[in-house]
């Protein structure tokens, strides 16, 4: 049985939900994936990458909550790399609420932000395991750019880098975007 979805809401992230995405992805990673302890560093490092990147008016980072338990059950950050190119980074998202379409709305309302930030690219990197994920973005519109045999974690995968584009959004007559 999925929780209700009238119960879910989207909110940005605050530094002390740190601690959160930092647990839900190891615990997710390490113990259905394999992934092995150096994949705690990277989430380190990739959390402080972003937090370094927070303020930034191009960034948003994604919060989805479920009616009153104040435990996030999802995630999904952007932030910019150029002034026309931006990243998806750390999505993730509790088993118990996939299969509902919030997945795609996280990654839906991170586009519309870079669209409005006047960012035309947004990347993303997973790798081949994540056959949901790599479903998801393609069905999104992403295109497959690279696969790349790796060694990372302590298994042998691929790693793919998935880019869209996004149209610049409609301005209207008077140059201002409806």
């Amino acid at each position: 049985m999925h929780p209700d979805p009238a119960q879910l809401f989207f909110r940005d992230y605050r530094p002390d939900d740190r601690a959160w995405v930092t647990a839900a992805n190891l615990d997710h990673y390490t113990a259905v994936e394999g992934f092995d302890a150096g994949f705690a560093q990277a989430v380190s490092d990739a959390l402080d990458l972003l937090d370094a990147k927070r303020k930034e008016p191009t960034s948003r980072f994604l919060i989805v909550g479920a009616g009153q338990d104040p435990q996030p059950v999802g995630c999904v950050f952007f932030s910019s790399e150029s002034p026309a190119s931006g990243r998806l980074r750390l999505f993730y998202l509790d088993q118990r609420y996939r299969g509902l379409g919030l997945g795609r709305r996280m990654i839906e309302t991170v586009i519309a932000h870079a669209r409005a930030q006047g960012i035309g690219t947004i990347r993303v990197s997973t790798f081949d395991r994540h056959r949901a994920a790599c479903g998801l973005y393609r069905a999104m519109g992403f295109d497959e750019r690279a696969r790349t045999p790796v060694t990372a974690f302590g298994q042998n995968m691929h790693q793919i880098d998935f880019e869209k584009s996004l149209p610049a959004p409609a301005r209207s007559r008077d140059g201002h975007t409806p």
